[in-house]
């Protein structure tokens, strides 16, 4: 079922607080790059991405979502991005692994299902080589970012808090990767300690 925030709101209201996020995650990729921006809602950190990537590839469930991303991207005529309306770990099976030297997962996972993180970690380690992921820190810091995190949590519903509840009592994003079998690097936190920036690899 469609959520009131999907499309025009989101774009509109939550994107451009995430831009200096958004900014971040940007530079975590190399100029060239082939980008798998899983869970891109809108779209808005897949457009920045396309301006330095060589091809960007936008996956999100919610379908509102992705046919407002896609009437941007048509509107700016961008021709190395498209988006896929689909679960992610299951709608790009058809590609082989390693197709992208990167995918990005920014605020995604700890609103998941607890039975679908593992398979997305997993397929996305599958398809790229790494996975540049932002979530939030566990436990949260009690401070103003902490406080308003919480608040969107609890805002966004009950569905939305039970997963962020169990996310939490997992141990975040550490925890979820090593339940999924996967490799976790910190790389550092930011947004007065609320966020972590995690790379995710595939186990050799």
């Amino acid at each position: 079922m469609s959520k009131y925030y999907e499309g025009a709101f989101y774009a509109r209201v939550m994107e451009p607080m995430q831009r200096k996020l958004h900014a971040v995650v940007a530079k975590r990729v190399a100029a060239g790059e082939r980008v798998l921006d899983a869970g891109c809602g809108a779209g808005g950190l897949a457009f920045l991405l396309a301006r330095r990537a060589s091809e960007v590839v936008g996956v999100d469930l919610a379908p509102r979502m992705v046919a407002y991303a896609e009437r941007r991207r048509q509107r700016d005529g961008v021709a190395n991005l498209r988006f896929v309306a689909g679960d992610v770990s299951e709608a790009l099976a058809d590609h082989p692994e390693g197709h992208f030297d990167a995918a990005t997962l920014v605020l995604a996972l700890h609103e998941m299902p607890t039975a679908a993180r593992g398979p997305v970690l997993r397929e996305l380690c599958r398809l790229a080589r790494r996975v540049e992921c932002v979530d939030f820190r566990i436990p949260m810091p009690r401070n103003l970012a902490g406080l308003r995190n919480r608040f969107f949590e609890v805002a966004a519903g009950p569905e939305h808090f039970r997963a962020f509840r169990d996310f939490k009592a997992r141990g975040g994003v550490f925890g979820v990767a090593e339940e999924a079998g996967v490799t976790c690097a910190h790389v550092r936190d930011i947004d007065s300690g609320a966020l972590t920036v995690v790379t995710l690899t595939a186990r050799g």
